[in-house]
């Protein structure tokens, strides 16, 4: 099978194509044959890679599934995650900040995302995003309103 040189490529008409697929509410893995199962497969085992502190496969996993789906909150805030543990604190914040518009009704990757903006010294970002976290987590996420209420204090303390 003869493949197309890479001179032969129009980059441009691709980026146009690509560019065109996401305006239009597509996925980048929308061409390719993997399942839904396969896909859960896969974030089960970076789930697994995670939770082993193989914080490197797990990322690499995870990206793979946020180019799959990046509309998919969960991909985007295991990323997330991952880039956290990884020290990757800037890139973690936008995932989880993805993962955030996406699942507005969720408080974990803001509650992650404060956890970043500390590390970054961003205290008064943290602290807005610690106050959302905890409003967020309303009746529900007893144990993350306690986490984010805890580190609220520290961080208002430092302030």
């Amino acid at each position: 099978m003869n493949q197309p040189a890479e001179d032969d490529i129009d980059l441009e008409a691709l980026a146009g194509d690509v560019s065109h697929l996401l305006k239009t509410g597509g996925r980048l893995g929308d061409g390719w044959e993997i399942s839904e199962a396969e896909r859960e497969a896969l974030y089960q085992l970076g789930h697994g890679f995670y939770e082993h502190g193989r914080y490197s496969d797990a990322f690499k996993l995870f990206s793979m599934l946020v180019i799959q789906n990046h509309l998919e909150p969960r991909y985007l805030t295991a990323l997330g995650s991952a880039c956290q543990m990884l020290g990757r604190y800037t890139d973690a914040l936008q995932h989880y900040m993805a993962a955030t518009v996406i699942r507005l009704d969720d408080p974990r990757p803001v509650f992650h995302s404060a956890e970043c903006l500390i590390v970054l010294h961003r205290l008064p970002e943290a602290k807005e995003s610690l106050q959302l976290a905890v409003t967020l987590c309303g009746d529900k996420h007893e144990v993350i309103r306690a986490r984010a209420q805890a580190l609220l204090e520290a961080v208002q303390s430092k302030l």
